[in-house]
């Protein structure tokens, strides 16, 4: 089975070791290939899923910043939210294109498995892009009483707000001069930026604005341990990392993409301990 990542600054992903050590586990034979591109628009993200089935691939994962354009030209949707918008993991073997967000569903295995049974409370995300809109529909799963959430792209930031609001998930748009005070009335932080990442270095919240919480959220998982994760550990926050999120969303893609579950607690296990 033939599988792939196409996004930017990927070369570190850690997909091609998690997705063929599942394939072992399933006794599927599998291969994953990264495809790290500066795409111009919509098309050419199609051009390129077209190529890659015609290269006979089964499917591919979807990473930043090409989320959104992937919901907006896959046909068939599944498992997720209608005001989501934004995939991350497309079948392209078929008739015609279908896919998912494992994003979202990681993220609440991820939240539930260290979080328990704790409600995530009120909440402030940096971030309404694709990954931000994951875990915002995630969060409203997990029954948010409040998500504040704050993105400099103004459309973005409002498109998701609106979407949220009519999935009746209560949120509101923050400004920057907002967010000292916000954070520290929150329960919860969510980085869903790539601010972290060791492309882009930087401390997606501030050490004033964290502490006092009950538990983080980074999306960036390379570093596993971001600036803004070691704030947190400072803290003695409850930490769901990138890491974590990067497991859950690529067992249940991987699942998604061979039609057969995988044992994921004890790969987590195996996987974390090989870090």
């Amino acid at each position: 089975m033939k599988l792939g990542l196409i996004g930017q600054h990927i070369q570190k992903s850690k997909s091609p070791q998690l997705h063929e050590l599942l394939g072992k586990k399933l006794a599927i034979e599998t291969r994953y290939d990264l495809f790290d591109c500066q795409l111009r628009d919509e098309q050419a993200l199609r051009d390129l899923l077209i190529e890659l089935k015609q290269k006979g691939y089964r499917g591919v994962n979807v990473t930043h910043p090409y989320k959104v354009w992937a919901w907006n030209i896959v046909h068939d949707k599944f498992h997720t939210s209608a005001g989501l918008g934004a995939l991350n993991t497309v079948l392209i073997d078929g008739e015609e294109l279908s896919g998912t967000n494992t994003d979202c569903s990681g993220f609440v295995r991820a939240y539930r498995k260290l979080c328990a049974d704790s409600a995530p409370g009120k909440v402030l995300m940096k971030g309404a892009g694709g990954v931000g809109r994951a875990i915002a529909f995630g969060l409203g799963e997990l029954n948010v009483e409040h998500l504040y959430i704050y993105d400099e792209y103004q459309p973005n930031l409002q498109a998701l707000v609106a979407d949220l609001q009519r999935a009746n998930v209560a949120c509101s748009a923050v400004s920057s001069e907002q967010l000292d005070q916000v954070a520290k009335e929150c329960d919860g932080l969510v980085n869903a930026t790539p601010v972290g990442h060791y492309t882009t270095p930087g401390a997606a919240f501030s050490a004033q604005q964290v502490g006092g919480q009950r538990w983080v959220f980074d999306a960036v998982y390379t570093p596993v341990v971001t600036e803004f994760i070691a704030f947190a550990k400072q803290q003695s926050l409850t930490i769901i990392s990138g890491f974590e999120l990067f497991i859950h969303q690529g067992i249940d893609a991987y699942e998604w993409f061979s039609g057969q579950s995988v044992e994921s607690v004890d790969l987590v296990s195996e996987i974390s301990a090989s870090e």
